[in-house]
């Protein structure tokens, strides 16, 4: 252990000596401090914007009650369509509630699909859908290839500077002659290329790691110590695996200009063209309908139907006799016609965005199928999942959406054909929005694949470069 030791203190004295290290750590440190206050940035965003919703929905309430009153009493005498003691105008945008994705308390590690899908869905009778909500106006380009995040540092660039620092490790010294004085001491091949790799990964961890916190605090983004703890493991494994696979390079005996291409070829392997290809092949296996033929459908089908108007509010009451009220269908006032037309149109459009949303479930569970092909799209992922910006707390905030409207309708429905009059106090009644976090089990659960994925790559690039030390492949780096 004194032999390696020393040797582990000189390969650090040798990186800190190198002043391109050094200047690669301040690259590091000002990238992690751009892309913390990015995330830190987009999380507070949604925050307020969650906020902003809640309180006008709070405001347009009180206001909702003193309207009703005044219907109540006799002062005021609005239009049919602006009635607020109606159920079919309480129920769309005067009374419309808002379900709002909070952020989570790890938010600003990654970005990632909270600028796909809004934090913030109105839920009227007219329908609910997070993922035809998003007013602001984005450049499609930025939305493909996503912010310059944590996750995206930690996934793309962090690689880059591990090979830079590490391509040469073993080839350099033999190069220069000093492999030779280095395996005179007593020293093994392996233990030398070992510490040779400790101490390339311990720089480059508690460097990353500490500009990270350190980051953390100077946004004053929130921070959850059990999902930082477990992010600096998923950051750890992965660097672990490409200084595994820059020993695997080194160890063959080649020079370093061959390792820094083979190293190059690799990076472009791992980190471009497999999770491209997953992407692509996802799309192609399993395609998705066009968003806007989704839209222009809709738009059609709208249109059929309030021309068909009668014929469906006399099939709407042939399937719920039990709604069907005294007196004449033709009678009807215009809420119950247009509550049977918007359901109408809701089923006919039903299994369109069935196949919509199983298309993307579909690739969905395509990537996650082929994610151990490549440590980048395992390690994404779970930092996605870390930061709550994943697929699995959209999913879930997207299905508890849709049960939110699903009971908004159950709500209402009796109420527009029973031809009731609402009070103030019936808002009481109204259903709330609820966002029910996963536990911290789940979140621990849900990263352990992406962490064991990742040791055992990581593991299994070490021991093959070891394992050829061991077999005798010493003896072709060496003079």
């Amino acid at each position: 252990m004194g032999a390696f030791r020393v040797v582990l203190v000189h390969e650090l004295r040798a990186l800190l000596a190198d002043r391109i290290v050094w200047i690669a750590a301040l690259a590091v440190v000002l990238l992690v401090g751009y892309a913390v206050h990015v995330g830190a940035r987009a999380a507070e965003a949604q925050r307020a914007q969650v906020t902003l919703a809640l309180e006008e929905e709070s405001a347009r309430y009180a206001d909702l009650v003193s309207a009703m009153e005044g219907v109540r009493s006799g002062a005021v005498s609005p239009s049919p369509f602006q009635d607020p003691t109606r159920p079919y105008v309480a129920g769309r945008t005067r009374g419309q509630r808002y379900a709002v994705l909070p952020a989570s308390p790890f938010q600003a590690t990654a970005v990632g699909q909270s600028d796909l899908i809004p934090a913030v869905v109105p839920v009227m009778l007219d329908g609910a859908d997070p993922r035809s909500t998003r007013e602001e106006i984005e450049n499609p380009v930025h939305l493909l290839s996503g912010p310059l995040d944590l996750a995206f540092l930690v996934t793309f660039l962090l690689p880059l500077l591990a090979l830079a620092i590490s391509f040469d490790m073993l080839s350099r010294e033999r190069e220069q002659g000093t492999l030779a004085l280095l395996l005179s001491q007593p020293v093994s091949a392996r233990r030398l290329t070992v510490a040779k790799i400790a101490a390339r990964w311990g720089l480059l961890f508690v460097l990353m790691v500490a500009a990270t916190a350190g980051a953390l605090v100077v946004s004053g983004a929130e921070v959850a110590a059990d999902r930082f703890l477990l992010w600096t493991g998923v950051v750890g494994l992965y660097l672990g695996f490409w200084l595994g696979l820059a020993a695997l390079v080194n160890v063959t005996g080649r020079d370093s200009s061959r390792n820094a291409v083979a190293l190059a070829f690799a990076w472009l392997v791992f980190v471009v063209v497999i999770p491209a290809g997953v992407q692509i092949s996802a799309g192609l296996l399993h395609p998705v309908p066009s968003r806007a033929e989704l839209v222009a459908m809709e738009r059609e089908e709208v249109r059929q139907v309030q021309e068909q108007a009668s014929a469906v509010l006399a099939q709407y009451y042939d399937d719920h006799p039990e709604l069907l009220p005294e007196g004449s269908v033709d009678e009807v006032d215009f809420q119950t016609r247009a509550f049977a037309v918007n359901e109408e149109v809701r089923q006919r459009l039903a299994p369109v965005r069935d196949r919509y949303r199983q298309g993307l479930e579909s690739q969905k569970e395509w990537v996650r199928a082929l994610r151990w092909l490549s440590p980048t799209i395992l390690t994404y992922g779970t930092l996605l999942d870390l930061a709550g910006t994943g697929d699995a707390r959209m999913a879930r905030f997207e299905s508890g959406v849709a049960r939110f409207h699903a009971e908004w309708v159950a709500h209402f429905e009796p109420l527009i054909f029973g031809n009731r009059r609402l009070a103030p106090e019936d808002l009481s009644a109204v259903p709330e929005w609820r966002f029910v976090e996963g536990e911290a089990e789940s979140v621990t659960l849900a990263a352990l694949p992406g962490l064991l994925g990742l040791l055992l790559m990581a593991g299994l690039t070490m021991a093959l470069a070891l394992a050829f030390l061991r077999d005798g492949g010493d003896r072709r780096w060496t003079p």
